[in-house]
């Protein structure tokens, strides 16, 4: 049970601080600006940790890499609880971004070599989201920021004791770009659909309260969409990983598009059950498809990671652009990249392994 807890006390952490972060930025005096730009810093430091420590973890020991990443989050977490102006928030957000880059490949390469089950590991990822969502709806900025420092430490001793040591071999050179090449398709397909969600994203508590939600059912709206992953990833587990691919997008561009055309916080209820199932289908499809095609099984997820955080960073960039515009045209410009994404899967082919 030892990697479970990892996972669901990690992202527990890490998803309170997220949520909230935006809400403190703003008490701070920032403008919708600069809180993309806030978020551009973290995912961008996040981007460059998952690519080099996600490669290095096939060569070492994945243990070490989990462990470390945990006790750098740790102290990372705690000192939010000291930012009292936007240059400090800017700093401290850039140090976490690469402290929460080094576990996460890692960790899901020791798992996949250890129990295939990966929809329910991935369902344990998003039930600990979903507790940092609610989290956020009970606690002050400073108690929550304490209290994921907390999280992150049990998490730590809980690696250190319950993990064994793990070591990969790879026999070919650190610098590598034939995983990138085999599975360029899956990696752009992904990172259009997640760009326009994490334009979304970086404004989605500020939306929910244009909207009328305080702050108790912003939180409470943010885990209905991790909590329904929980459930959704346990029953995807058997079906084939293309098919969930192609589900995940065509239901992201739904699910942008309902977005735009709400006018109560309500009306998003429902919309993130739907959510919930869209994002199980594309991440657990796409996280099986890039286990099963390669053997540097560490490096392929850490450059999903990373494709994650890229598209954070060019999502908060996309967002500086639409948000001129008004909230809807957000929800609508996401819709137009997951088509894109949609239609840049359907249409290349997948390459094997060579």
């Amino acid at each position: 049970m030892t990697p479970y807890l990892v996972q669901v006390l990690a992202n527990a952490g890490l998803t309170g601080a997220v949520v909230c972060v935006p809400l403190l930025a703003k008490s701070l005096g920032a403008s919708n600006s600069e809180i993309g730009i806030l978020v551009a810093a973290y995912q961008g430091m996040m981007l460059f940790a998952s690519l080099v420590f996600g490669r290095w973890a096939d060569f070492a020991d994945r243990k070490k890499f989990v462990v470390w990443g945990l006790a750098l989050c740790t102290i990372t977490l705690t000192l939010h609880t000291f930012a009292r102006n936007l240059t400090a928030l800017f700093a401290v957000r850039a140090i976490l971004g690469l402290c929460a880059g080094i576990f996460p490949a890692a960790l899901i390469a020791y798992f996949y070599e250890e129990n295939r089950r990966l929809g329910r590991f991935s369902g344990f990822g998003s039930l600990g989201w979903g507790l940092g969502a609610l989290l956020v709806g009970i606690f002050s900025v400073r108690e929550l920021f304490l209290l994921t420092g907390s999280l992150m430490f049990l998490t730590t001793l809980i690696a250190r004791t319950g993990l064994r040591s793990q070591h990969a071999r790879l026999a070919q050179p650190f610098f590598n770009m034939n995983v990138f090449r085999r599975n360029w398709r899956i990696y752009i397909s992904f990172l259009l659909r997640h760009l326009g969600a994490f334009s979304i994203w970086t404004i989605f508590p500020l939306y929910l309260a244009h909207l009328g939600a305080n702050r108790f059912w912003i939180g409470l709206v943010y885990a209905l969409n991790p909590l329904g992953q929980f459930f959704f990833m346990n029953i995807l587990e058997r079906v084939r990983d293309a098919l969930l691919v192609r589900a995940g997008l065509l239901l992201s561009i739904i699910v942008f598009l309902a977005f735009g055309l709400a006018n109560r916080f309500e009306q998003v209820i429902p919309i993130q059950i739907v959510l919930a199932l869209s994002w199980s289908c594309l991440y657990l499809g796409t996280l099986k498809q890039l286990l099963r095609l390669n053997p540097e099984k560490s490096t392929a997820t850490g450059m999903l990671q990373s494709v994650l955080s890229l598209a954070a960073v060019l999502g908060a960039l996309l967002e500086g652009v639409t948000g001129a515009f008004g909230y809807r045209t957000i929800m609508f410009a996401a819709a137009g990249m997951a088509v894109i994404g949609a239609l840049l899967y359907i249409l290349a082919r997948e390459r094997e392994p060579v």
